[in-house]
């Protein structure tokens, strides 16, 4: 670990630890999320100077798109921070269009003194000796920002990403590793991408990859046995293993020490949604846009819930403004194009698939085989096109597990509720006619939902007439659902779960 972080700072009267992510004072002690952190290092580190709002831009996210609110809502928090711990001698002062900087010794007084240079907490003389050179000191403390800034980074696209492109992350995490070997988060981080690309299609040798991911994963929690993107990797990776109750109890335990994780509070989103939980997943969910606000995922994920809660008109002027802000992203993409299509706005979703613009990623790809035809009888729904829909969703549902999802969505929705499952049958259980005709190819059938917890489609509102199908309670009962909800003490009004 890097000499340095191994030190707290003095600025006035806080004590700021930049390995624990505390801050404390003589009101008390709190942590802070790391980009609080580093935000409070660079003000210390600048002396009283001013920090134009660019630099700290640069500092804190180095490449990566963000807004400019995403930089207010961390001077919030540390402001926050440094009054719930402090006794007003330390203040950050906003400079209209320019920046902010930090001041202390400003109780009792009208002045603004600079602040004074950082000094280290040690223990003793021979420590003090070893970082006194100033040049030393200010290499090691460039070096340390760089490496939050590589960790903060992966943090960043691992969060944004699609799950095929999870991998995305893994470079700036293995540059942070190489400067900082034992960095418990960069390793928990790393864990986490292997772990999900490993799961999603976005590895070509996925049994490797998710070895690679519990290494990372087992080392982090070597370090930092509390490390929460590790025990996420972890639980993922032993998923198949677990019942629905367990995953749930896993996660909810998760949380409870690191509340404010959006990776944690994405995975509880998800599973509460694959169980049917549309209510309670939208408010896990809005807790993760309050952290990421600048973030794709939990906005995309609001505009399906709306959609799935009954607000079209919302979902759609969500979708429509999601898509102008990110329109290469795949699930943005998909959830516009999805609501577009059940929606019976067919028109616009045949635009959508006639712009030639097609995002990578896309584990669940709209392939225009599968959804011309599936349109056309959307919008003229006469026995002859839902005839040829039928049968293009039948053969496309033996492609891929998205296409296959497509499939029992579209089929539902066209009436054609025994075609639907069989793919449900195929796809959920591995069983049933299209099982047998179905060609093995390479990563195309990657796991099933029981184990993955990959149902959410299945209370969208295309599947209302599977959910009211008496086929519905066994095949919930199969995948394990039915099980779930009776631990739960829920209950189903029309196939759909009141919790």
């Amino acid at each position: 670990m890097n000499e340095l972080r191994t030190f707290p700072i003095s600025v006035a009267t806080l004590t700021v630890d930049p390995v624990r992510r505390h801050i404390a004072g003589p009101r008390g002690d709190v942590a802070v999320e790391p980009l609080v952190m580093q935000l409070f290092l660079q003000l210390i580190d600048s002396q009283g100077e001013v920090l134009q709002r660019r630099e700290l831009f640069k500092h804190l996210w180095g490449n990566a798109q963000v807004g400019d609110d995403s930089l207010n809502r961390l001077v919030v928090r540390l402001r926050k921070a440094i009054d719930r711990t402090g006794d007003g001698s330390v203040e950050i002062e906003t400079v209209p269009r320019v920046g902010y900087r930090l001041l202390t010794g400003v109780t009792g007084s009208k002045s603004s003194p600079a602040v004074s240079r950082r000094s280290l907490v040690v223990a003793g003389a021979s420590s003090l000796a070893v970082l006194a050179g100033a040049g030393l000191w200010q290499s090691r403390r460039n070096a340390q920002a760089d490496v939050a800034r590589s960790i903060d980074q992966g943090d960043v696209l691992l969060r944004d990403a699609v799950p095929m492109q999870a991998g995305q992350a893994v470079p700036p995490l293995r540059s942070a590793l190489e400067r900082d070997p034992g960095n418990a988060r960069a390793l928990g981080l790393l864990a986490l991408a292997e772990e999900t690309r490993a799961n999603n299609g976005g590895s070509a040798n996925p049994a490797e990859t998710l070895r690679a991911a519990e290494k990372a994963a087992k080392q982090a929690l070597g370090i930092d046995p509390a490390e929460p993107h590790a025990r996420l990797a972890m639980l993922d990776i032993k998923a198949a293993g677990l019942e629905w109750s367990e995953i749930e109890d896993e996660l909810r335990n998760l949380l409870r020490a690191a509340p404010a994780n959006v990776h944690l509070l994405g995975a509880l989103t998800s599973f509460l949604q694959a169980a049917g939980r549309t209510r309670t997943a939208w408010g896990i969910n809005e807790a993760a846009a309050h952290q990421a606000p600048s973030s794709p995922t939990p906005l995309w994920r609001r505009a399906l819930r709306l959609w799935t809660l009954g607000r079209e008109d919302r979902a759609l002027v969500l979708s429509e403004r999601l898509l102008q802000l990110w329109p290469a992203h795949a699930l943005v993409w998909n959830a516009r194009f999805m609501i577009l299509a059940f929606s019976g706005r067919t028109t616009a979703a045949a635009a959508m698939l006639g712009n030639g613009v097609t995002p990578a990623g896309n584990a669940h790809p709209a392939k225009p085989e599968q959804w011309l035809p599936t349109l056309e009888a959307f919008a003229a729904p006469t026995r002859q096109n839902i005839a040829r829909a039928r049968d293009a969703n039948l053969k496309a549902a033996q492609g891929n597990p998205g296409q296959a999802t497509y499939a029992a969505m579209i089929l539902s929705k066209l009436g054609e509720v025994d075609a639907a499952y069989l793919v449900m049958d195929a796809l959920l259980l591995d069983r049933g006619a299209l099982v047998a005709n179905r060609p093995v190819v390479a990563r195309s059938f990657l796991a099933n939902a029981p184990s993955w917890c990959r149902t959410q489609w299945l209370f969208m509102p295309p599947l209302a007439t599977i959910r009211r199908d008496p086929r519905f309670g066994p095949l919930c009962r199969d995948i394990g659902l039915a099980r779930y909800w009776r631990d739960r003490g829920i209950s189903l009004v029309d196939g759909n779960p009141t919790a």
